[in-house]
C-alpha cells in the first residue's frame, strides 16, 4: 500500500503562545502589588514609585536585604529598576476594581484588593516568600525614605552633569 506523498499545504503550523515566566504574569503582579500595599502601605496607600522599589526588592533575597538594611539605617539608597509589567498590572489592578488612583497620584487598595491581598496570606501556600520578605519591610519604608532615595538620583544626575 503506498502512501500519497505529504503536500506542502497539508503541513498547518498554528502558533502557539511562549510560556510566560510566573514573576510575568500580570495575575502574579497584581496579587503582589495587592500584598505590598497591604503589608507595606500606610493605611494601605502607595506612591507608583514605592510600588517599584518593594516590587524589584521582592526579585531576589539581596534586593530586599539592600532595601531592609537601607530603612533601618544602615544601608545605603538601593539600586531600583522600573519594571513596565508593574504599570500594566496597576492598570488592570485598577480595572478589576482593587486598587483606585487618588488624586495625590498614589494608589490605594480598594476593599476588594483587602480582601484579595487577606485570602491569599490565609492559604498558607501562596506567594509565601513573598509575604515573608514584605513582613520584614512592613511599614519601614515610609513615602520620606521613598524621597529620599529619589533625591539621591536627583543628586547624582546633576553629578553626571
Amino acid at each position: 500500500m503506498r502512501e500519497t506523498p505529504l503536500k506542502y499545504t497539508d503541513i498547518v503550523f498554528n502558533a502557539k503562545p511562549d510560556a510566560v515566566p510566573y514573576n510575568y504574569r500580570i495575575s502574579y503582579k497584581v496579587s503582589q502589588l495587592c500584598l505590598i500595599m497591604r503589608i507595606c502601605g500606610r493605611r494601605d496607600i502607595c506612591s507608583l514609585i514605592k510600588l517599584h522599589m518593594i516590587s524589584f526588592a521582592l526579585i531576589s533575597q539581596e534586593n530586599m536585604k539592600k532595601l531592609v538594611e537601607f530603612t533601618d539605617g544602615i544601608g545605603n539608597a538601593p539600586i531600583v529598576r522600573f519594571d513596565p509589567s508593574i504599570n500594566r498590572a496597576l492598570t488592570y489592578a485598577i480595572g478589576y476594581g482593587l486598587i483606585e488612583r487618588q488624586r495625590n497620584a498614589k494608589y490605594k487598595l480598594t476593599d476588594r484588593g483587602k480582601k484579595l491581598a487577606e485570602q491569599i496570606k490565609i492559604v498558607g501556600d501562596l506567594m509565601v516568600t513573598e509575604i515573608d520578605d514584605l513582613n520584614l519591610l512592613a511599614k519601614k519604608l515610609t513615602e520620606s525614605k521613598v524621597e529620599e532615595i529619589v533625591d539621591t538620583w536627583r543628586i547624582k544626575d546633576a553629578e553626571n552633569q
